[in-house]
């Protein structure tokens, strides 16, 4: 999963290709990266579609993002998805 969330976050943030070697479990996503707001709606939209997970944003916090194991950590009491979620667009 780790690999996975570095993927995406070096594709969201491609003017970087220094990134994934400057990316580690303890890494601050939000500090460390420097997403904007439409960058963090991009990964975590990603994030759902690529690893198949409904992120509950009500149980969804801060303290979340203050290293990628953090995450990953929250990402594995997320449900998995039933369906694409964009299955409908696809028709």
């Amino acid at each position: 999963m780790y690999d996975k969330i570095v993927d995406i976050l070096c594709s969201i943030k491609e003017d970087q290709p220094e990134l994934r070697q400057s990316l580690s479990p303890e890494t601050d996503l939000n500090n460390d990266i420097g997403l904007d707001s439409l960058q963090m709606i991009q990964f975590m939209l990603k994030v759902e579609d690529q690893l198949n997970v409904v992120i509950d944003y009500d149980q969804f916090d801060y303290e979340h993002l203050q290293s990628i194991d953090a995450f990953i950590t929250f990402l594995k009491s997320c449900h998995p998805q039933e369906q694409p979620l964009y299955e409908d667009v696809k028709q």
